[in-house]
């Protein structure tokens, strides 16, 4: 496994020096390869601090952990022989706010910065600035534009384009797609989903949208003050009953369906994850 987590917990420091423990024993492993994982909870449940851990940003006050085989605990920052950079281009974390990552003259110079910075030669850095600028849906003028000029989708786009530059193995999204209208959504999907079945990464999503979770995931973790309280199949998620007390919303799709299902008298067995796959799945139960 690329990622593996045993017993981690991690406790920020306060004022009052009594701490706040952010995430709670928490045990998970992740393949470097062919997932596509949603991580949801409410907000201060523990997602973001658990994240950055996965790419070493923090490291655990408890527990251990194994990164592309690398031991990190909570001697680890004390160890100097320990190198974590090589962690950090192999797991890609992309923020929540683009202006985070975003910094430099043009689009082209902020996303070579990373691989420049990995040693990779300018010209090498280049070469896949343009590759990666067509893979997030924009073509190769935008490398010569300014990123602050750019619109809000825009930037996240170039912001994944700069973490992809540097080739990493798993690819982490801090809610890419909040503050976007419902088409910038989908297409903005579409984009991490080729990523994942093209590219053959593991892509790991933080948000709050129940319908991105249900479409797309294989995998859901869900965070619950600070402990990983399900790992699994999102079907089997939105059929327990306790999605409730965790305060997580129903997909739009599973109302749909049942109120489809409710106003033509019909059953569908199977659980469909699209629209168009609902609408298909009525037809044929209206047909029978």
């Amino acid at each position: 496994m690329a990622i593996k987590f045993e017993r981690v917990s991690y406790q920020y420091q306060s004022i009052d020096k009594r701490g706040y423990l952010a995430i709670e024993d928490v045990t998970l492993s992740i393949a470097g390869e062919g997932e596509f994982i949603t991580l949801i909870g409410e907000t201060g449940s523990g997602k973001s601090t658990l994240v950055q851990h996965m790419n070493a940003l923090l490291q655990p006050t408890e527990g251990r952990m194994n990164l592309f085989g690398i031991k990190i605990d909570k001697d680890t920052k004390r160890q100097k022989k320990v190198k974590l950079n090589p962690i950090r281009k192999q797991v890609g974390l992309v923020f929540q706010f683009p202006e985070y990552q975003l910094f430099e003259e043009t689009v082209q110079k902020d996303i070579i910065f990373g691989p420049r910075n990995f040693g990779v030669s300018e010209a090498e850095a280049i070469k896949r600035a343009k590759e990666v600028i067509k893979v997030v849906g924009l073509d190769e003028s935008y490398l010569k534009r300014s990123p602050f000029n750019l619109s809000g989708g825009e930037k996240k786009r170039v912001s994944i384009a700069g973490i992809l530059a540097m080739e990493p193995d798993i690819l982490i999204l801090d809610e890419p797609t909040s503050g976007l209208d419902p088409m910038g959504r989908n297409a903005l999907l579409k984009v991490f989903n080729d990523i994942h079945e093209k590219l053959n990464k593991t892509v790991l999503i933080i948000t709050h949208d129940m319908n991105t979770v249900y479409e797309y995931a294989k995998r859901v973790l869900v965070m619950r003050e600070g402990v990983l309280v399900y790992d699994g199949d999102p079907l089997q998620l939105f059929s327990r009953r306790n999605i409730e007390n965790w305060n997580l919303e129903t997909p739009e799709i599973l109302k749909l369906q049942k109120a489809l299902q409710s106003k033509f008298n019909i059953e569908i067995d199977n659980y469909p994850r699209s629209k168009k796959a609902l609408f298909e799945a009525v037809k044929e139960g209206v047909k029978q």
